[in-house]
């Protein structure tokens, strides 16, 4: 043991409260690294959905959650490639 950092042995136990919600199954009242529940699925749309389908933008945000526009010059889904002659 240091004399400048002692450690200290079983004072430091946090406890989970009634308000500690679980990261991993969106529990009430225990920690991430206590949890036996499996993580439950949550269906969100892909970047592409949201962006090929105005409805699901619209309906986002609505909710309040931050998009980002598309330029116009991306909109246009045509990609053309041309080949130089060597």
């Amino acid at each position: 043991m240091s004399k400048f950092a002692p450690h200290r042995r079983g004072g430091n136990n946090p406890t989970a409260t009634s308000s500690t919600v679980c990261q991993k199954c969106l529990g009430i009242g225990h920690f991430t690294y206590q949890c036996k529940s499996s993580r439950p699925y949550v269906s969100r749309p892909s970047r592409t959905q949201q962006l090929e389908n105005p409805k699901v933008l619209a309906k986002l945000k609505a909710e309040g959650k931050p998009s980002v526009e598309t330029p116009e010059e991306f909109k246009n889904k045509c990609v053309c490639f041309v080949r130089t002659p060597f």
